[in-house]
């Protein structure tokens, strides 16, 4: 019964020590408190679970004051004041800007302009592919005529020439 209860008290404290290790690697290395961060991770790689203790209590990043926690998850329980989640930095944003509530320039898939100016580069583009194949197609019709005897039937289209009597 006790090598039952020292294995998976063994189990728990190898998580913890290892939430721990990746804890204080994905830190961010200015929040970290107390001492440097490659020092607060070779503490809690060699003093196993007195370092991974040491890290929680005294090395963690807390969440900032106004009341957000270090890295996601949810504001803190003591904060009165309403904080919002941080998000990307905006831009100014410019009169006609379509942007769907955000700030800044439209997405190019956003943009009339520049889906038009696609259109018409795709028309130009498909207009030339098709004149350079009619041009083609007429090179190519023109030697046919060219190399066909003239005493061939113009009908036959397997080019084969009638039995002559």
């Amino acid at each position: 019964m006790l090598v039952r209860f020292g294995g998976v008290l063994f189990l728990v404290a190898l998580a913890v020590w290892l939430y721990c290790v990746l804890d204080a690697i994905t830190a961010d290395r200015d929040r970290v408190r107390g001492l440097p961060k490659g020092a607060w991770i070779a503490i809690v790689l060699l003093t196993f679970e007195i370092g991974a203790v040491a890290w929680l209590v005294w090395g963690r990043p807390r969440g900032s004051e106004s009341g957000m926690p270090a890295r996601g998850g949810r504001p803190r329980l003591g904060s009165t004041e309403r904080t919002a989640w941080p998000s990307r930095p905006s831009r100014p944003s410019r009169p006609g800007d379509a942007g769907f509530g955000r700030s800044g320039p439209p997405a190019p898939d956003d943009d009339p302009e520049f889906l038009a100016r696609l259109d018409r580069r795709a028309a130009e583009d498909h207009e030339k592919l098709l004149g350079s194949w009619e041009a083609d197609l007429r090179r190519r019709e023109e030697e046919l005529r060219r190399d066909r005897d003239p005493d061939e039937p113009e009908g036959d289209p397997d080019g084969e020439r009638p039995p002559s009597p």
